[in-house]
This record gives structure tokens, sequence and C-alpha cells, in this order.
């Protein structure tokens, strides 16, 4: 499949949305404000739903679950390395940040580059695909399903991360990703920016998106809007075919690389919050460049798999 160039847009602005809320000044402290920005990990968790439904066609379990975890891990570790010297801490954070698996003796640990708990989820996302191309999807539903009803009942932080309501966005992803796309379906993309800007912002702290009473809210408040907004551009693809995109095209094609590295910057130089963006955005570029690409490219010549949709 063609390269969907609306989708590499919502990446690139996801992208810009978090590194925005990494280095907006808060009120309260020097960097960080939570009122803006996160819903770009919404948005994000959505797109992924929508790529990995797309991906998995034609893909026996292996060949998804093994590309997913090179796409996630290598460059990943690239990442956290620094931050795992910056920010010394137990061996239990140590695992949790190379693994990203995150329920350890009835705990729940961040990795210590924080960006890393979306991909928690993310992961966790992936095992449930693998698992519906291996079975049948009713399978993984119905496993959520149950530990939806746990983590809402329970406060087992296991059941918490396993039956997170943040998982319905990706559902949502998925649902985009069998629903029917006409221009018309496009007037859902300013409904859906009209009801971010009508949200409260309250709900992009991370500790709160853990509980999973918070997420649900979240899931409805972001998650439907950012729905909205995916479907609505998806079915105006043609519009950003213009090389007016081309720059937002670029971004999203580097958005993971900016997501990974943007911190290093956001958080750790004193400048100006419109210098932080922009030096966020191009050391994000640049790994995306000098790294990421590499990684991609030794993935494709050791299994000579060839990619059947162009913004995994």
């Amino acid at each position: 499949m063609q390269k969907l160039r609306s989708i590499q847009v919502l990446r690139g602005l996801a992208a810009c949305a978090v590194v925005f809320l990494h280095a907006y000044p808060d009120p309260n402290g020097p960097v960080g404000n939570a009122g803006y920005g996160a819903a770009g990990v919404d948005l994000f968790f959505v797109i992924s739903g929508f790529i990995m439904a797309s991906v998995s066609q034609g893909r026996t379990a292996g060949q998804f679950l093994g590309d997913r975890l090179w796409r996630i891990y290598p460059l990943w570790w690239v990442a956290v390395l620094p931050w795992l010297f910056m920010v010394p801490r137990g061996p239990t954070f140590l695992v949790s940040s190379l693994t990203l698996w995150p329920i350890y003796g009835g705990g729940y640990f961040v990795p210590v580059l924080k960006v890393g708990w979306t991909l928690s989820f993310e992961l966790l996302f992936y095992l449930a695909m693998t698992a519906a191309i291996a079975t049948r999807a009713a399978v993984p539903l119905a496993l959520y399903a149950l530990f939806l009803v746990g983590a809402l009942a329970t406060s087992s932080p296991l059941l918490h991360f396993l039956g997170s309501p943040m998982a319905l966005e990706f559902l949502m992803g998925v649902l985009i990703a069998r629903l029917p796309r006409r221009p018309a379906v496009g007037i859902l993309l300013p409904i859906g920016i009209a009801l971010f800007a009508c949200t409260s912002a309250g709900v992009g702290d991370v500790e709160a998106s853990l509980g999973p009473q918070w997420a649900l809210w979240r899931a409805l408040l972001w998650g439907v809007p950012a729905a909205l907004v995916v479907w609505g551009t998806l079915s105006l693809d043609r519009v950003f075919k213009h090389r007016a995109f081309d720059v937002p095209v670029a971004l999203g094609d580097a958005s993971y690389s900016i997501y990974l590295f943007h911190p290093l910057v956001a958080y750790g130089l004193d400048l100006a919050w419109p210098a932080r963006i922009l030096l966020a955005a191009g050391v994000g570029w640049a790994m995306h460049l000098l790294v990421e690409t590499r990684l991609l490219h030794l993935r494709k010549r050791a299994f000579a798999i060839r990619p059947t949709f162009a913004v995994s």
C-alpha cells in the first residue's frame, strides 16, 4: 500500500504536540506544562490502532510480532541509555526501562525515560494483535473485556495495566481501518478539533492516566475526538498530496525519533521554550536520519520482509 500522507501529517502533529507539552513552561515549574499537548499521545494511540489493523493483513503472527518488536526496542534502547546514567534508580526501574514491562512486586514502575509509559501500552496492544492473528480477534477482545472489568473493580496494578481503558483508543483506530472513507466524512476533522478544544487538560497527567477511572475519562474526552480527527483526516487524504504538506509529512516520518529523543532538549537545556521546541524536533529528526532509518534498513536486509504499509 502506498504511503498515506494524511496519517504522516497527523503523526508529525502528535509528536510536536508532545514536544510542546514538555517544553512549554509550567506555571508551577521550569518546564513541562500538562495543560497543553498531552492529547498527542491519544492521537498516537488511535493512529497506531489504524496502522496495526492495516499492516497485519497477510502476515503471520510471528512476522507481525517480529516487525513490531524491532520497530520499538532497538531505537528505544538507544534513547533510554543516557537516562539510565543521568537518572540512576534501583534495579526494578532498570529492568522496567529496558523491557518496558511496568508491573513488578505489586507496583507500577514507569521507565526512567518517562515517555516509555506509552510504549508499554503499545507493546501490550501488539501482543493482543499477535494473538488475534494467531487465533481469532474474539480471543484477545474477550480477555481484554475481562481485564477491563477487573481494572475498574479492583486495585490490582496488574489489572490496571492489562485492562486499562487507554486500550480503547487503539480499538478505535482498528475500527476506523474498517470504516468507509469518503470526502464527506472529512467534516469529522473540524468536529474532532472542536471537541479537543472543549475538553479539560487535566486528564493529561501520566499518573492519573494510569488509574483506570481517569484513563476511562481520558479515552472518552480525548480518545473520541482523536478518532474523529483520524477518520476525518483519512477521508481527506487527497488534500495532503499537495507539496505544502511535505514538511509535516517529513515530521511524521521522524515522529518516533522525535518522541523518544526530545526530552533530552526539552528538559535538559535552559533555553526559551520556542528554541527548545525547534531544537528538540531537530534532534529527533537527526536521530531519525542517523539511527532510525539504518535500524529499519538493517531489519529489511536481515529478514527480507517487504513492508506492506508505508507508515509503520
